[in-house]
């Protein structure tokens, strides 16, 4: 990074391989009119780079990124590793995924290849190399984009090679086959196998649920090594932060897709409908790497392929979507695209110009996010978001919802989300969201709803210890009934719940008919829905009062002391009133302020050395307002603001705290 190219970033991805060279000047000046400051570019040109075997083309791609540097516009150079061109596919027809159906998919799309191919990896670490001998030492370069959006889609390929894999991922993780055997229960159904080559590639729906979570598993860990394979190549070569523009699909591990990375990118195209999802997912990137995260893809206003599938988005909209990760701890926001394709894929994806050139409807908007960037610039360079409240979410949960998910009906991030995260939001708390291996210091308050399983990173034991230790965990639904590779306990319902706090586990009662009715201690109605747990009546919150003669008196919600700390334990999936209820009595244990707003913001409380303040976005589109305890200094319109602050629909409020 050079001094000319500093964050916060807002930027564009531009393909100029689709274009005339002679518009490349049009597009860059138009570029610098809406501030933009960094382009990502390369990610799918690997032919144009590479137009036969060994024959590298880097001419073009000098001149761009020169005239992009000149003009002040940063690059992230992208791997293009996603689409290999068609001399590849010619001389190695294996090098493309195999379908569960059984058919080899063709050239011509994207992220098509299989990621185990070795005739592929050998290609794609051809062309890396080449590319960081070529752009390692760069001035303009300011990181590097592994592949594209990586992830197993429905459930990966299942080629010769991926079989071998899988099969030798099964070896290693069990030893012998009597121990898979056995782990997997598969005594049943006569299922029990005699050797690793006995076992299936799950191609039918309908197969050990065990296996199906494995293979998700294994496909997704050949994807992190087909990563780091060429980040290993490019730390040979470039200083600059190396990192992979991830989706949120198919229970990724995105902290083992990391771990070898610098940097964490993330793409998403959220709408006004559910823009707190894309939230979620900043609040959890931004604890995987101690360096802001780049929200590497977005829309301007919609996304689309040969047509649209959205409509017009609110005013003002792309102006809350673009402030969002940069609130939350990114560094970067950047748009996808600059200039939409003139023929071919995605005619009618959002962008920041019409294929003709135009300026598209929210140009101002994004002049706008360019200008807020600039004067918050060294505020957000200075200060991180903190906070004392967390929420779990592992991928092993949710590769294990994905193939035995309990309840019908039951969709594990929706239940996330809009359950527990949105009202932990909405109530003013920031949680860092966070998975099993994140270290406890420093949380106050930690939640953990549907996590099937705790046996990751010794957590059941670490858990334990920061309850002891004064900790106030709320535990939802569905928490610890599994072990690791999802099996049931044998021998008692929880792993650890019940020796932790003594409370005595009843029933589990699915009932997705409303026919469970339950009460509060203080007789107001407590509503849950799907499953419940039910325990013994002994330090219950709330009680059953209807839907089976066995059930009522008895606990579906219960707050244990547990040494210096207290656990909380929901039974259900609680209304948004009643979470509301368990957010206020978790954060008065937890001494935790409560925060006066009214509305749907994001909060985003900053501290640095000698820095700190609090970032507001409204993010539904609805008047809003947060009451401030002392005066604070509005970044971006100037001057000094204080008691309550009313806000606009998709309203931005950076403010610093003036006390030193």
């Amino acid at each position: 990074m050079t001094k000319q190219h500093m964050p916060p970033y807002l930027g564009v991805a531009y393909y100029p391989e689709d274009w005339p060279e002679e518009e490349m000047d049009f597009d860059i000046a138009k570029m610098q009119e809406a501030g933009i400051n960094a382009a990502r570019i390369a990610e799918f040109a690997w032919r144009k780079m590479e137009p036969e075997p060994g024959c590298y083309r880097f001419d073009w791609l000098h001149r761009v990124v020169d005239k992009l540097g000149e003009a002040g516009i940063a690059v992230v150079l992208g791997t293009p590793t996603a689409t290999p061109p068609i001399w590849l596919t010619r001389m190695y027809p294996d090098v493309v995924m195999e379908s569960e159906a059984g058919r080899r998919a063709q050239h011509g799309g994207r992220r098509h290849c299989c990621s185990n191919n070795p005739h592929y990896r050998a290609y794609s670490a051809k062309i890396v190399e080449a590319m960081a001998r070529e752009f390692g030492k760069d001035p303009h370069v300011i990181g590097w984009q592994i592949d594209n959006e990586i992830y197993s889609f429905p459930m990966g390929c299942f080629c010769p090679e991926c079989r071998q894999r899988f099969l030798a991922y099964l070896r290693e993780k069990y030893g012998d086959i009597e121990s898979l055997n056995a782990a997997w229960n598969l005594n049943l159904f006569s299922q029990a196998y005699d050797r690793f080559d006995d076992i299936p590639s799950p191609r039918d729906a309908w197969h050990n649920p065990h296996l199906r979570m494995e293979w998700i598993i294994c496909q997704n860990l050949s994807h992190v090594e087909f990563v780091r394979m060429q980040a290993e190549i490019l730390h040979r070569y470039v200083d600059v932060p190396v990192g992979t523009d991830t989706m949120p699909f198919n229970g990724m591990d995105y902290r083992s897709m990391t771990d070898a990375l610098d940097i964490v990118q993330f793409n998403h195209y959220n709408t006004a409908d559910n823009l707190h999802g894309c939230s979620l997912w900043f609040d959890y990137l931004r604890t995987l790497k101690e360096r802001p995260f780049w929200n590497t893809e977005t829309a301007t206003n919609w996304n689309g392929s040969t047509d649209i599938g959205q409509t017009l988005k609110p005013e003002g909209f792309c102006r809350a979507n673009s402030w969002l990760p940069i609130a939350l701890g990114g560094e970067a926001n950047m748009y996808w695209l600059w200039r939409t394709h003139w023929a071919g894929h995605e005619l009618m994806h959002g962008s920041v110009l019409d294929t003709c050139g135009k300026p598209v409807h929210v140009f101002g908007e994004v002049q706008e996010v360019a200008e807020g960037y600039r004067r918050a610039a060294d505020f957000l360079r200075e200060t991180r978001v903190e906070t004392p409240v967390a929420m779990h979410f592992t991928s092993l949960n949710w590769n294990m919802f994905a193939t035995q998910s309990v309840v019908h009906h039951l969709d594990y991030m929706d239940a996330l989300t809009q359950r527990f995260y949105q009202p932990i939001v909405d109530s003013g708390l920031r949680p860092d969201v966070i998975d099993a291996r994140q270290e406890l210091d420093g949380y106050r308050l930690i939640f953990s709803p549907l996590m099937m399983t705790l046996e990751e990173a010794d957590l059941p034991r670490r858990m334990a210890q920061w309850v002891r230790e004064g900790g106030i965990w709320v535990v939802g639904p569905l928490t610890d009934i599994r072990n690791a590779v999802g099996a049931k306990y044998r021998h008692k319902h929880f792993g650890m719940l019940e020796e932790l706090t003594g409370v005595e586990w009843l029933y589990g009662i699915p009932d997705d008919a409303g026919r469970i009715q339950a009460q509060w201690a203080d007789g107001s109605a407590f509503a849950g829905a799907q499953w419940y747990d039910i325990y013994g009546a002994e330090n219950a919150m709330a009680t059953v009062t209807a839907g089976h003669s066995a059930l009522v008196g008895k606990a579906v919600a219960v707050c244990r002391p547990v040494g210096k700390g207290t656990v909380i334990l929901l039974g259900t999936l609680p209304s948004r009133e009643d979470m509301d209820r368990v957010i206020a009595q978790a954060r008065e244990l937890a001494g935790i302020a409560p925060t006066r707003l009214c509305g749907h913001i994001m909060a985003a409380p900053r501290k640095g050395t000698t820095r700190s303040g609090l970032i507001l976005v409204e993010y539904a589109g609805e008047p809003a307002s947060y009451t401030l305890d002392h005066p604070m200094e509005d970044v971006l319109a100037g001057g000094t603001v204080q008691g309550t602050l009313e806000l606009e629909p998709f309203a931005v409020r950076v403010l610093e705290d003036p006390r030193k």
